[in-house]
């Protein structure tokens, strides 16, 4: 069961105490007031005049690294924007839902998902061809230095559904949700369609060099699929790990019905595009009709919304510095209306 804590009416970014962000999609309006549904929670403006800010993360209690679409990362120290970005990525393509999207970091090192134009890389792109790309970076404290590429992922057909969003799990190990990108293959459950292409996907990879992890669910196909900890992802702005179980839930966005938020374990097929919320819900469709990897697995999301909600985020708050009662539980919010859930 979910509870709507609110209406959150505050751009480009709300702050309790810990902060989600809404990503930059189709948002026709900015919602000019906030309605809180617990009154012992307040709304608080940290940080304004950003540019189509995507993904944060906080690197201490008193440093956030924040990131523009556009290819700026930011900085935000003690509560203050700092002027200058911490680092421009050059040969962004930021077209729709593509750019600068994700961030994760791991006490040593930081690791950014970006839409590029960039160089080729022998044997996986072309000159100037679209792609998706994880690189890990050195943090001294001011910059981000030694840029080194871990992935190398497809960007196309669509500018829309790239995912982006990473984490960096319990386990040590990188996260990476791809997005499907309007592609009709095996990942998304055409039985007969095109092979594995690394779209529709939750990686599961060595944040030292991108390599397949130990103990991942298809590592003993030996290949990209070796990579692979989920599949048949539509597209996802949001992960996390239960800080009491471990698991990792997804928030996953619907076609016009049927935003999913989903527990996700090894070797997880969502379903998409045979079938958006409960299994029970899409005529015609069954467990048969899915495309099956040994070792994969389906299972109905824990929770949906009928409706499309354009969900943005989920988070659960690992901490009793908000309010004790919220400890332990999972948010989630939603590009719509603005609105901030919790379960």
């Amino acid at each position: 069961m979910s509870d709507v804590l609110g209406t959150l009416g505050i751009s480009p970014f709300v702050a309790i105490a810990f902060v989600f962000l809404i990503f930059p999609f189709g948002l026709d309006s900015v919602f000019a007031q906030g309605q809180l549904n617990d009154p012992s929670l307040t709304i608080q403006v940290m940080v304004d005049g950003l540019a189509s800010p995507t993904s944060l993360i906080f690197l201490d209690n008193n440093n956030i690294l924040l990131l523009e679409k556009g290819g700026n990362v930011r900085l935000i120290s003690n509560g203050v924007l700092q002027p200058e970005p911490v680092l421009q990525i050059e040969d962004i393509e930021s077209n729709n839902e593509r750019g600068l999207l994700g961030i994760a970091y791991d006490g040593v090192k930081v690791y950014l998902f970006v839409t590029e134009n960039g160089a080729p890389v022998e044997g996986i792109s072309t000159e100037n061809e679209v792609r998706n790309r994880v690189y890990s970076y050195a943090w001294d404290g001011s910059s981000l230095t030694d840029p080194q590429l871990l992935l190398d992922l497809p960007a196309t057909p669509g500018t829309n559904h790239q995912g982006g969003k990473l984490k960096v799990g319990p386990d040590k190990q990188l996260y990476v949700i791809v997005g499907e990108m309007q592609r009709e293959g095996q990942l998304q459950n055409f039985q007969n369609g095109p092979p594995p292409d690394d779209s529709g996907v939750i990686l599961r990879v060595n944040p030292i060099n991108g390599s397949a992890s130990v103990n991942n669910p298809f590592a003993a196909k030996g290949d990209e699929v070796g990579r692979y900890y989920a599949y048949g992802i539509r597209n996802s702005y949001g992960f996390d790990f239960d800080p009491v179980t471990g698991k990792l839930w997804d928030a996953e966005n619907g076609e016009d019905v049927f935003d999913e938020i989903n527990v996700v374990e090894p070797g997880f097929n969502s379903g998409w595009k045979s079938a958006m919320g409960p299994m029970s819900a899409n005529a015609g469709v069954s467990e048969s009709s899915l495309t099956s990897i040994p070792g994969s697995y389906y299972a109905d999301p824990v929770f949906s919304w009928a409706e499309s909600r354009g969900i943005t985020d989920i988070e659960f708050l690992n901490s009793t510095a908000f309010r004790s009662n919220y400890e332990n539980g999972v948010f989630a919010g939603d590009i719509t209306s603005g609105t901030l859930y919790y379960f």
